[in-house]
């Protein structure tokens, strides 16, 4: 493996020469610097990126907080945030929350402890406050799917209650008035706005809102499932149904299929969905995407204007649209 010193001796220059050359420092005359970068060529030299993090005071890299790795929402996250940087040629760092402030907080000091130039959270668990004295620190980090006052310019969020309200106000435009909800874990906040969309759409149609239909999954697939059973055990006239997510969704389609429930000549259904996978589902899933996709690249351009000190204009805050499939009858 060529070392720096073979580049400095086949270009015919110092290796304090070349080292500045690879890490853009000075100036040089045009026929040096193209020898160096030619012998880096022939000898097919990569520079350390371990040494060029200690020459510029940059490693790099960046650090991703996620709840967890498992489910295609955060497959998709993580791998739109590489995709992005590396556009700007920086490397990912992951690490898990573990459903708590001690977990995020531990993946933090990683971050800190790795170099990481920067860091995007999609953190759940600490608080406003806590992100807030983060914020007073001098590496910059971006907020994913959250906002927090007095942070705006590093929130990049999603409108979850108007998306929520657009499902229900689709089964509500169709007939349907006897409408089911099944919510996410409300002590999340994402999860207490998309079910008070779901409250809002029934208010603003005239329609009382019937705690017994609703049930609290927790955005898994056997929560879905439970949550469908438990449903239809107390109400087997209800004649449509909202889940807050897309493996929710898919378990309670797995229950109404088992249990001989047509989808949608007996049942209508809407979800929330974020990969596409309702796109997938037999039938169709009418839903409101969530588009992490865009929101994780979003993160990564306001990042980066923000560890080059620019500003920018970038939209930040993303708004639902509704994805009319075949999942929905008139009644």
């Amino acid at each position: 493996m060529a070392r720096i010193k073979d580049v400095a001796l086949l270009a015919g220059v110092n290796r304090s020469t070349v080292s500045r050359i690879i890490n853009g420092e000075g100036k040089f005359r045009a026929d040096t610097k193209r020898k160096v970068e030619q012998a880096m060529a022939e000898l097919n030299y990569r520079p350390s990126a371990i040494a060029r993090s200690l020459a510029t005071a940059s490693s790099n890299m960046v650090g991703l907080l996620v709840t967890y790795y498992t489910g295609g929402f955060f497959g998709e996250m993580m791998d739109q945030v590489q995709s992005e940087l590396d556009c700007h040629g920086k490397f990912l760092i992951t690490a898990q929350g573990h459903h708590s402030a001690e977990g995020e907080r531990e993946a933090i000091q990683r971050f800190f402890d790795l170099r990481c130039d920067g860091y995007i959270l999609h953190s759940r668990h600490l608080s406003d406050e806590e992100l807030r004295e983060l914020a007073k620190q001098p590496t910059p980090f971006v907020l994913l799917d959250r906002l927090v006052k007095g942070l705006e310019d590093r929130c990049i969020t999603f409108d979850h209650t108007l998306a929520a309200q657009l499902a229900v106000n689709h089964l509500i435009a169709q007939g349907h008035r006897k409408i089911a909800c099944i919510s996410g874990a409300l002590n999340r906040e994402t999860s207490r706005q998309r079910f008070q969309g779901y409250k809002n759409a029934l208010t603003a149609a005239g329609l009382p809102f019937d705690p017994s239909l609703t049930r609290e999954g927790n955005y898994g697939r056997e929560s879905g499932y439970q949550a469908a059973q438990k449903l239809l055990q107390q109400h087997e006239d209800m004649e449509a149904l909202f889940s807050c997510s897309e493996e929710m969704m898919s378990g309670a389609l797995q229950f109404f299929h088992q249990h001989k429930i047509a989808v949608p000549e007996q049942l209508s259904v809407t979800s929330f969905d974020s990969v596409d996978l309702c796109a997938s589902f037999y039938p169709t899933v009418t839903a409101v995407h969530f588009p992490i996709s865009d929101m994780a690249r979003t993160a990564v351009e306001v990042l980066h204007h923000l560890l080059n000190k620019q500003e920018t204009d970038i939209e930040r805050h993303f708004l639902p649209h509704l994805l009319s499939r075949q999942s929905v009858l008139p009644r």
